[in-house]
């Protein structure tokens, strides 16, 4: 039988700040030399591209490529859009290989794990396929995928419906309180992630009900 201690065999796993921590050599934010290395100002970059277009673009309802197209002339930016990505997606790619590592182990044992996680199309795709992520879930449920975001609950609920699983078999773990608090409100598990927690640990020890 697929239950391990009695703990829930659904891991929805986040991304950004769990599974994956920042820039790849120091876990800085993969904007902190961008002025420097593309001659872009992050604070233009936050006003001119992120604030007004990142909403629809989080949520499949507009094009990253065309966003940035239209906004990087605006910045005076040198780079074209597939190097503005290249830049970005390579320098937010510092993998947890301890958390990276629990997930094969707990995949061994029969758990279903899938990332649950706000990202768009292209770098959903660069995470499965570039960093290798895809070869350790068993797939990524995301934001521009099913046209909802974490914490609203028709993220949860496309979530659950995906994944097969009823709630009461689902556990989130996440760094942000507010998407725990959501999944808990939809009748799953959730632990809320910091750092220096150990996934199988923190799995082991948490029963169900």
């Amino acid at each position: 039988m697929n239950r391990e201690r009695g703990v829930a065999q659904c891991l929805m796993l986040d991304v950004d700040g769990v599974a994956v921590t920042g820039h790849p050599e120091d876990g800085r934010s993969w904007a902190a030399d961008i002025e420097q290395d593309l001659g872009i100002d992050p604070h233009r970059l936050q006003d001119v591209f992120f604030a007004p277009c990142w909403g629809d673009i989080v949520l499949g309802r507009k094009n990253l490529m065309d966003a940035l197209r239209a906004c990087l002339p605006t910045l005076s930016a040198s780079v074209t859009p597939e190097e503005f990505l290249e830049y970005w997606f390579s320098r937010d790619a510092r993998l947890n290989e301890a958390v990276i590592g629990a997930c094969d182990v707990l995949r061994r044992r029969g758990w279903r794990i899938f990332f649950a996680t706000n990202q768009e199309h292209l770098r959903a795709r660069y995470l499965m396929e570039r960093l290798g992520l895809g070869r350790h879930v068993d797939g990524m449920i995301y934001s521009a995928r099913i046209g909802a975001k974490k914490p609203e609950g028709a993220f949860f609920k496309a979530a659950a419906r995906i994944s097969g699983a009823a709630p009461e078999k689902l556990i989130l773990v996440d760094d942000s309180e507010s998407n725990v608090a959501a999944a808990r409100q939809a009748g799953w598990a959730a632990h809320h992630w910091t750092d220096g927690d150990d996934l199988l640990m923190l799995l082991q020890d948490r029963k169900t009900g």
